[in-house]
């Protein structure tokens, strides 16, 4: 009984917020689609970028052994509000909520460039990642507010364009600044995220009823906020630096995992039978569809977290690259995820499927990661290489929108903004696993494949330049070999954690039903008047 009346009361409250459905005119659309895809492009430069910038924030603020930190915080934070996004826009309206994160985005890029010590760059990065967060987040669900489920697949393929857009542009944007500080990214940065601000203000469409602010701040689910904030930081904090900064028994690793434990076991319990309006309904797992949907959408964050990060600093550090080189081998596995994206979407579209798409990414994926493992090593074969990084871009461009596409072709219309912020915060957190996971197994590998026969100038560097190289000019051919074998052994550990994520992904292809792209309640939602645009745009 006491089940059925949280249910029931879960329930009621959830009926009470308002349908923020808002199919628009062709007009209309292409107006909130463009400011929408602007801002997306800025916040996945801002992301992106940071992997060239790694060694060099490093060098110049003193950091070389923990520079990671300031991808994983930003990954941490990221993950930390992104599941909140979803209820926040359900409770004040999506347009108020994302302009939040608009502006946020803009401080943070402003902070980061004046950062003078690492602690503040990374307290810096971790503002930027609840920024990006709640941008990749709430463009997902705007747009899933003002087209219908059939057309989600072309425009959402089209939004993952974007997302391929700056994801291609921010290695050639972070080669050509470094040459002068890297602080010069987040100078440009700042302004462009303060103009998407004001541009985003007039368009983005306001579909909810005005109500005191008191009474919506009691709508929130404080509680799982925070302890869902509690088990991201505390079990990612000790992932990150096991075995690196801190010993994996030592107190501090044992205590933060044993508390990020106990907060998540309280999480699971005040969603299912405390919060009224919880961040993580439990109907969303209890579809078999959308389990397997999530645990591939986690996979595949722990991998392409990870690899944007870290392909960049195998070719500079193993290949001995320059930054523009490292970019340009980059742009394979970007530019045909973008392509990939556009072309799944309207396939989408078409057919109204989308089953055999997820399955043809991850076998994609498979092969792709299976192919860089015996490619990737310190005789690089660009040929190969590029073809194993253009595989896993049509991978990631078959997976990444039309997975988000299933999970709301599986779940109720109005669990569209919790599925999504619930997907974001699964996907997230992967991809803080997977980077905080990889570079434990980088600087581990490393620091265990260090070689004696080398000065003991240059194994102590090594142990704290996991992300640059040391100098090497004063060793010999053979010792120079040394050393770069070591880093490209620990390179090539990180590339076998890969493959086993993406087998298993494929493997749950087979609970991914496609139901189909039809839900005839929001056929009913398009205006008359719309009918004949709508057609046509289809």
């Amino acid at each position: 009984m006491a089940q059925q009346s949280v249910s029931a009361l879960q329930a009621n409250a959830e009926a009470a917020l308002q349908d923020q459905t808002n199919i628009l005119a062709f007009k209309k659309l292409m107006i909130v689609f463009s400011v929408l895809s602007i801002s997306l492009i800025v916040s996945y430069i801002d992301q992106s970028a940071l992997g060239i910038l790694l060694s060099s924030m490093g060098e110049d603020l003193d950091a070389q052994a923990t520079i990671s930190w300031a991808a994983t915080s930003s990954m941490i934070a990221n993950t930390t509000f992104q599941v909140l996004y979803g209820r926040l826009s359900d409770i004040f309206g999506r347009k108020y909520i994302y302009l939040s994160a608009v502006f946020l985005l803009f401080v943070s890029e402003i902070l980061t460039s004046v950062a003078r010590t690492s602690t503040q760059l990374y307290a810096f990065r971790g503002m930027a990642g609840v920024a990006t967060g709640g941008i990749n987040a709430l463009t997902m669900i705007i747009v899933s507010d003002v087209v219908t489920l059939r057309n989600r697949g072309k425009y959402q393929g089209i939004l993952g364009s974007c997302i391929g857009l700056g994801n291609t542009v921010a290695p050639f944007i972070s080669a050509g600044i470094i040459k002068h500080t890297w602080r010069l990214l987040y100078w440009i940065l700042g302004p462009c995220a303060f103009v998407c601000f004001v541009i985003s203000f007039p368009f983005i469409p306001l579909s909810i009823e005005k109500a005191s602010f008191k009474s919506k701040l009691k709508k929130i689910d404080t509680l799982g906020t925070i302890l869902s904030s509690i088990f991201v930081i505390f079990t990612l904090i000790p992932v990150s630096s096991g075995g690196i900064i801190f010993a994996w028994n030592s107190a501090l690793v044992i205590s933060f995992l044993c508390i990020g434990g106990v907060a998540f076991l309280i999480f699971l319990y005040v969603e299912w039978k405390v919060s009224l309006l919880p961040m993580v309904p439990f109907r969303l797992l209890k579809n078999s569809i959308c389990s397997a949907l999530y645990i591939q959408i986690f996979f595949s964050g722990c991998m392409y977290y990870a690899q944007m990060n870290l392909v960049p600093v195998y070719y500079q550090v193993v290949m001995d690259y320059s930054v523009i080189v490292s970019a340009a081998l980059t742009i394979p596995m970007v530019a045909i995820q973008a392509m990939t994206s556009v072309i799944t979407g309207f396939i989408m579209t078409l057919t109204g499927k989308y089953g055999y798409i997820i399955a043809f990414g991850y076998f994609s994926l498979t092969v792709g990661t299976a192919i860089q493992l015996g490619t990737f090593t310190k005789n690089l074969n660009k040929g190969a290489a590029i073809v194993a990084l253009g595989l896993q871009g049509i991978g990631i461009g078959c997976t990444f929108q039309p997975s988000l596409v299933a999970l709301q072709a599986n779940s109720a219309k109005a669990d569209r903004a919790i599925v999504i912020s619930v997907r974001g915060l699964i996907r997230a957190f992967g991809g803080a696993v997977g980077l905080a996971v990889a570079s434990a197994i980088l600087s581990n590998t490393l620091i265990s494949n260090i070689p004696e026969d080398v000065p003991q100038s240059i194994r102590d560097q090594m142990q704290y330049s996991v992300y640059s190289i040391p100098d090497l000019s004063g060793l010999t051919i053979h010792q120079k070999d040394l050393v770069l074998d070591a880093y490209a052994l620990a390179h090539r550990a990180v590339f076998i954690f890969y493959v086993p994520l993406m087998a298993l992904s494929f493997g749950l292809c087979f609970w991914v039903q496609d139901t189909g792209l039809e839900r005839a309640e929001e056929k009913r939602e398009i205006p008359t008047e719309l009918t004949d645009v709508s057609a046509s745009d289809s």
